[in-house]
């Protein structure tokens, strides 16, 4: 979020205050399970927010983002980051096999050509690298064509993902899936989640009950036809 007071602009990071990022950024890193190994990418980064928290978990981390406002926003609140990049993900500026992970929340769908994006990624892994997905999936039954249109349109979404849809990608620019499942996928959590796209403000003050009644949610469901969003743990063939 940024304000501005007395004639500058002041970046005020709120991530931390959103239940649906929180729960895809804790869900990867169970994922990953870096314990300090490894050198780390984060896909479209933005202000860094979730790169800083990853630092600590792997031998270093390297971000990348399209936007120039964001990296440098990302430099400042990533303490230790290794290199915050500008870059098209369509064609990564590193070398084939630089890294041990790459990581990615939620910024998949928002890619024109997203195999060719998967097949940079598995270009700069390692064989048997890992690379931890969030995508939207908006298949939560009662979702109307135009909620997902509006939703399209006004978070520059390209592609909407089911498991198998993601899958046959994956399988095409060289992964394999390893784990997987859907997200905000009860009737609590994905209200809450719903109700936080319609009144994003509200949501934060709503964030200190929300989040852990999604949690608990999420953790009890056995759900894995449909959701609000989907994860994917793949490795490198």
């Amino acid at each position: 979020m940024v304000i501005s007071l007395f004639g500058k602009e002041i970046h005020i990071p709120l991530n931390g205050l959103n239940v649906s990022r929180r729960l895809e950024f804790n869900l990867l890193m169970r994922y990953l399970n870096l314990q300090g190994k490894g050198l780390l990418l984060d896909v479209a980064c933005g202000d860094g927010f979730w790169t800083a928290k990853m630092i600590p978990k792997a031998v270093g981390v390297v971000g990348f983002d399209y936007n120039f406002n964001r990296l440098r926003q990302a430099r400042k609140l990533a303490d230790g980051l290794l290199g915050a990049i500008r870059s098209d993900a369509h064609v990564l500026p590193f070398q084939s096999g630089s890294f041990d992970h790459a990581v990615g929340i939620c910024v998949l769908e928002h890619f024109d050509d997203d195999v060719q994006v998967l097949s940079e990624l598995r270009r700069v892994l390692k064989p048997g690298g890992s690379l931890a997905l969030t995508v939207d999936s908006f298949s939560y039954p009662g979702i109307s064509t135009a909620e997902r249109e509006k939703h399209a349109k006004k978070f520059s979404v390209v592609h909407l993902y089911q498991i198998d849809s993601l899958r046959e990608k994956l399988t095409e620019a060289g992964f394999e899936i390893a784990q997987w499942t859907y997200m905000l996928r009860t009737p609590i959590s994905a209200g809450l989640y719903l109700q936080a796209l319609r009144i994003p403000k509200l949501a934060y003050f709503l964030y200190p009950v929300a989040y852990p009644l999604s949690r608990l949610a999420e953790r009890s469901s056995t759900n894995q036809t449909n959701g609000y969003k989907l994860a994917v743990l793949a490795k490198a063939r």
